[in-house]
């Protein structure tokens, strides 16, 4: 399996989404609603099944132009 570096659009998309898990894990109260302690593990695991997965799909082929 060959390994590519992932979209960057979809790297801070996943870190966003695992900080969010482990905020909501904490003690704190965030001010998003639906964000619960319940659903901490679900946001990290959504974080890293998107950077996995980016990390894993080809890149798109360049578009060349045909004369």
């Amino acid at each position: 399996m060959e390994l590519h570096a992932p979209n960057i659009v979809l790297f801070v998309i996943s870190g966003c989404l695992a900080m969010i898990g482990v905020l909501a894990s904490l003690p704190i109260g965030l001010p998003i609603p639906g964000i619960i302690t319940d659903n901490a593990g679900l946001y990290i695991f959504l974080g890293w099944f998107l950077l996995s997965v980016a990390s894993a799909l080809p890149p798109r082929a360049a578009k060349v132009a045909t004369q």
